[in-house]
């Protein structure tokens, strides 16, 4: 019976909050950009939809707080916080179902995002320049194993690449030249109906191919990503570490995305059963007031210090690992020691 009562509470008293705060930010940013959007009523409601979902991936870890606070309130006001603990409840059992909705909740969000190949900012933000969702890229240039890759344009949506050419080094040395008029991606590999290869030797060429298979695995949504260092999906960001992570380049900006996604969500989860599990049971023999302010602080504290991180990231100034991990590591062993010293 208090599982139900419990969970159903806390997810109620979430859903209220998350949803009043999506609606405020995407009321105050539509106010504010109206006047750079199109006429057109289709694009404006994609608009608000795409700010909608960037909104709800932002504000989601700060509506599990607020919801857990609004929650332990009510237990308070009613009484059924004396209620539970004086039949026999502990802190522990009462933490459930919170702990449960919390890792539903932000499970949920992640699944979004590794399911997701297009960032939602990046397609609100397109809106506004008038881009309506434009997929073309021009003057592509990477390094990919012992390739360095020059891509004249590049159609990420139709997974096409026009005048493409694969320098490959061998000893730091040129060994080979691939040219492409014309290549489609395609069951995870580069296919054109025609590729030549000129084969080089002491700054000659010797010989020359046609072939029409190569680069497996490196995906035009991560060669878009990659140039333009835009705003990656959880997804498009694992498949980018995993290409890249042999290569001697700076792949920071990779983590901070996938870290981002993963750690902030993880670190409130363990926030909202600090918070739980050090709340008063009466108002009358504990300062309410007091609890509240420490809690909102504590939150925005942390929610402004994992921006921070991810901005000083992201430009290489502090490693990701130690930076996204430290605080983490902190609220787990806080967590770990209320959930035992109870």
């Amino acid at each position: 019976m208090y599982f139900r009562i419990l969970f159903f509470n806390y997810l109620k008293n979430f859903l209220i909050i998350f949803l009043s705060l999506v609606m405020f930010f995407i009321f105050m940013d539509f106010m504010i950009n109206k006047s750079k959007l199109p006429d057109s009523a289709n694009l404006q409601i994609l608009y608000i939809f795409y700010n909608s979902a960037n909104a709800g991936v932002l504000i989601y870890p700060l509506s599990l707080v607020l919801g857990v606070l609004v929650t332990v309130l009510g237990l308070i006001k009613k009484n059924e916080m004396i209620a539970f603990l004086s039949i026999g409840y502990s802190f522990k059992k009462l933490l459930l179902p919170i702990a449960v909705v919390a890792t539903m909740v932000t499970s949920f969000f992640i699944f979004i995002q590794l399911i997701t190949n297009t960032s939602f900012s990046d397609n609100a933000q397109s809106i506004i320049k008038g881009k309506y969702f434009s997929t073309l890229n021009k003057n592509l240039f990477f390094k990919f194993n012992e390739n360095v890759i020059f891509i004249k344009k590049l159609d990420v949506l139709h997974k096409t690449a026009y005048d493409m050419k694969i320098f490959v080094l061998k000893d730091s040395k040129l060994s080979k030249i691939y040219e492409i008029n014309k290549a489609s991606f395609r069951h995870n590999v580069w296919n054109s109906d025609s590729i030549t290869v000129y084969f080089i030797k002491n700054n000659k060429i010797i010989n020359k191919k046609i072939t029409k298979k190569l680069l497996k695995g490196f995906k035009p949504d991560i060669l878009n990503k990659l140039e333009s260092r835009s705003i990656m999906t959880l997804k498009i960001a694992i498949e980018a570490l995993y290409l890249l992570k042999k290569e001697n380049i700076n792949i920071n900006f990779i983590k901070t995305y996938i870290y981002n996604a993963i750690i902030p969500p993880l670190s409130f989860i363990l926030l909202v059963m600090i918070l739980f599990l050090k709340a008063p049971i009466h108002s009358r023999i504990s300062n309410v007031s007091l609890y509240l302010a420490i809690s909102l602080f504590s939150a925005i504290i942390l929610w402004g210090v994992f921006l921070l991180i991810r901005k000083m990231s992201i430009s290489s100034i502090i490693s990701p690992d130690l930076a996204f991990l430290t605080p983490f590591v902190i609220l787990l062993s806080l967590t770990i020691y209320y959930f035992r010293k109870i």
